[in-house]
């Protein structure tokens, strides 16, 4: 018996108790690790009525907000199990609320989507998909703010010199960014006037292509080399914008010049068959067709075509030009017209001999 205490008493009970504890803490933390799918899928169908099934769930933002944050949950109920000094846990205690309010912010921020319910029946009626995504983007934005204010205010810091220097430093980064907030103000210009829209077809300045982005900063266009081009918005609202999809019709106009031998009579017979020929297209705005004898040049007689086609897409527009300009050949050899070319005619005259004439082509 006296054997049994003195090694009972040879044992360190503060010893076990710590090892007792660690042992407590490492069963919490995975515990947490180990059922944190479980938990995220649980709290989600509980808590925001998402009755979809287990896919739809794990492939949602929100169970991964909550999947990352179970571990760290678990992690500080473990650390809590230590008796720790009071300095420590202040400390632990203020990392965690750092990480509560970055964890709530994206929660709130997972639910703010241009195709939420809510967002389309409270604070957009917009159609326009790239307006939406902005609005989104600059709640979030404002929510950040407020959430990056709270952690300043967690960490001690005080705010009201940092506010105090921002009427100093606003007229420092006003200068400094000037162009930037033309840009801005120009992109809201444009997402309100909404000259173009995401794949119409655009001309600004020199450069034209296929709109691919619009943003508050900038308008990308995809060129016809495939390049990308990157344009400040503040240059799209200064420059002439040409948006070809806008188009209800596109224009055609070209010159017959017929040699100057051609009778008067076939010049009016060509003019005739000319508007047959193009009335019998279907891609030609019949009421749009004229067909005139404009002018009689140095060298030519010249029949002026004008006509508006019905395709807007710059291929399909050249396709049918092509075949206008086809059908226009063609009838002008069968009915054996000889097109005029730029010619002069030098007169060459030498003494006692009689006079040579040279046409040069």
């Amino acid at each position: 018996m006296n054997q049994i205490q003195d090694m009972l008493s040879q044992i360190n009970i503060e010893y076990l108790i710590k090892v007792f504890n660690i042992q407590i803490a490492i069963a919490i933390f995975l515990v947490f690790f180990i059922f944190r799918g479980i938990f995220s899928r649980i709290i989600i169908k509980i808590f925001f009525l998402i009755t979809k099934n287990k896919k739809d769930v794990k492939n949602s933002k929100l169970y991964k907000i909550f999947y990352n944050f179970f571990i760290f949950v678990g992690l500080y109920l473990a650390i809590r199990i230590f008796k720790l000094n009071a300095k420590t846990m202040g400390v632990i205690n203020s990392c965690f609320k750092i990480i509560c309010i970055i964890f709530i912010t994206n929660v709130i921020n997972s639910f703010v989507t241009a195709d939420a319910k809510w967002f389309r029946k409270y604070i957009s009626y917009s159609k326009n998909d790239v307006i939406n995504k902005l609005i989104c983007r600059l709640i979030k934005g404002f929510i950040w703010i407020i959430s990056i204010y709270i952690i300043i205010k967690e960490l001690g810091y005080d705010l009201t010199g940092l506010v105090a220097g921002f009427g100093i430093g606003s007229v420092i980064i006003s200068l400094a960014a000037q162009d930037t907030v033309k840009s801005l103000l120009s992109g809201a210009i444009i997402l309100t006037d909404k000259p173009f829209e995401l794949g119409d077809y655009i001309a600004v300045g020199s450069h034209e292509g296929t709109v691919e982005d619009i943003t508050f900063r900038s308008t990308r266009i995809r060129a016809r080399d495939n390049t990308v081009i990157t344009i400040p918005n503040s240059t799209v609202t200064s420059e002439y914008v040409v948006n070809w999809n806008r188009l209800n019709s596109r224009k055609f106009e070209c010159v017959l010049n017929l040699s100057m031998d051609t009778s008067l009579e076939k010049i009016q017979d060509i003019i005739q068959k000319i508007k047959l020929v193009l009335k019998t297209n279907p891609d030609v705005l019949e009421d749009t067709i004229q067909v005139n004898f404009s002018e009689i040049a140095s060298y030519s007689a010249d029949i002026l075509i004008f006509l508006y086609i019905n395709k807007t897409t710059y291929i399909d527009y050249l396709n049918v030009k092509e075949k206008i300009l086809c059908q226009l050949l063609e009838l002008v050899e069968m009915e054996n017209i000889e097109l005029a070319y730029p010619t002069q005619t030098l007169y060459f005259k030498s003494k006692g001999e009689k006079i040579e004439e040279f046409k040069i082509t």
